[in-house]
């Protein structure tokens, strides 16, 4: 029972009602009151005129009469005088009309009484009243919101800032209001992504395709010798694996994006992920004749997913590779110290255009002055979704002609 006494309007009920009972008391009090004395001065007249007829025949009898009109009568007397009235036909049986005081007081008695009950009524009926429209009002507030909310507008809310019921059921309101907004907005989000992730699709497999049909049309359509049929057949496989290459790199990239990958956190040497990061690469560096450089003066545990990881590793020491002209170098530094971990990939490339760096993360962006004309500029993309699905955040820092330098940092806190 206690629980429900923390609600105000509880409370302001139970005040009104004890308020209410007190009035009537204090006014039921009053009109007996009133009533006693109307009484008492009825019966005064009356004994009064008896008095007055008695010590008129008799004025003897004026001293014995007033002491008994003021002191309790005994039961003998009472039963004497009864018989005598009763002779004359006294009795309680006879109407009040009879007794012209006594039918006043009783009827003036009623219409107090009828009075005081119109009143309380009427007070009552006045709390009941305003005390409904008031909760009323809450719950018509409550059900516009909730019709808003239906609507699509998430902007209302209900504030309650006394306690009690009202109080907690606005916060559960406002709460499922913003678990409502959060959801259509995620949805819309979803729906914006797979729209954006098909037309990234779309484009990015059209130039691969339209080069495929053009070459099958060659096969058909012309008579070409087996050297040139192999040639045009090659490039088709090339383009095909470069599709293969391209959905793979989107799907991971999309998955990253929609948070949809559970990544395998285990407290592991970052030192072999980059130094496994760099073997896979080493055909390819070998081939660009660029030399990598990995200065491992510390060796650094971290809780990372090693194959993700090692997939944002490759990817950024790929990019300085693909953009590093020949006798070049690629640099990797790792730092620590008790407020991050740090891995720096530097490179002596050609260096990216200040207006390019802040779009040198988003997916397809290629920069103007890059000279690798078949890069689809997807690689950083990922490794940022990578480094950052880890808490981590990366930046870049180039200059043309001079190169450009990567920071990857993780935060101890």
């Amino acid at each position: 029972m206690k629980e429900y006494f923390v609600n105000p309007e509880l409370k302001m009920s139970s005040g009104m009602i004890i308020f209410l009972m007190i009035l009537f008391f204090c006014i039921t009090s009053v009109t007996l009151k009133l009533h006693h004395d109307r009484l008492k001065d009825n019966y005064i007249k009356v004994l009064g005129a008896i008095t007055e007829r008695v010590t008129e025949e008799n004025p003897k009898l004026e001293k014995e009469i007033i002491p008994l009109i003021t002191k309790e009568i005994s039961k003998e007397d009472s039963e004497k005088g009864t018989k005598i009235l009763k002779q004359y036909g006294l009795t309680k049986e006879l109407e009040d009309q009879i007794f012209p005081y006594i039918d006043n007081t009783i009827k003036m008695n009623n219409y107090c009484i009828i009075l005081v009950f119109i009143f309380m009524s009427f007070i009552f009926f006045l709390f009941n009243y305003f005390q409904y429209v008031f909760f009323y009002k809450k719950i018509r507030n409550l059900t516009m919101c909730a019709k808003k909310v239906v609507e699509g507008d998430y902007d209302l809310a209900i504030n309650e800032n006394i306690e009690g019921d009202f109080s907690k059921l606005s916060s559960s309101f406002n709460s499922m209001r913003g678990i409502i907004r959060s959801n259509i907005t995620a949805l819309k989000n979803e729906k914006q992504f797979l729209v954006d992730l098909l037309s990234d699709i779309s484009h990015q497999l059209k130039t691969p395709l339209s080069s495929m049909v053009v070459y099958n049309d060659i096969l058909l359509s012309k008579e070409l010798t087996k050297e040139q049929s192999r040639m045009f057949l090659t490039n088709n496989q090339n383009q095909l694996k470069r599709m293969n290459w391209l959905i793979k790199s989107i799907l991971k990239l999309a998955k990253l994006d929609a948070g949809a990958i559970e990544f395998v956190k285990e407290n592991v040497s970052l030192n072999e992920s980059i130094e496994e990061s760099v073997d896979a690469l080493k055909s390819k560096s070998i081939e660009g004749n660029i030399e990598i450089i990995f200065n491992k003066s510390t060796e650094i545990f971290f809780e990372h997913d090693k194959l993700w990881m090692e997939e944002a590793f490759i990817n950024i020491i790929k990019n300085g590779i693909e953009h590093t002209l020949e006798g070049g170098k690629i640099t990797i530094t790792i730092i620590e110290n008790p407020i991050y971990r740090r891995i720096i990939i530097e490179d002596t490339g050609e260096g990216i255009k200040e207006s390019d760096l802040p779009n040198i993360f988003k997916r397809f962006y290629r920069a103007k002055t890059s000279r690798k004309t078949d890069s689809v500029g997807i690689g950083l993309a990922l490794a940022k979704s990578i480094i950052e699905a880890h808490n981590g955040f990366i930046e870049v820092q180039s200059k043309v002609g001079i190169g450009t330098k990567f920071i990857i940092t993780f935060l101890k806190y």
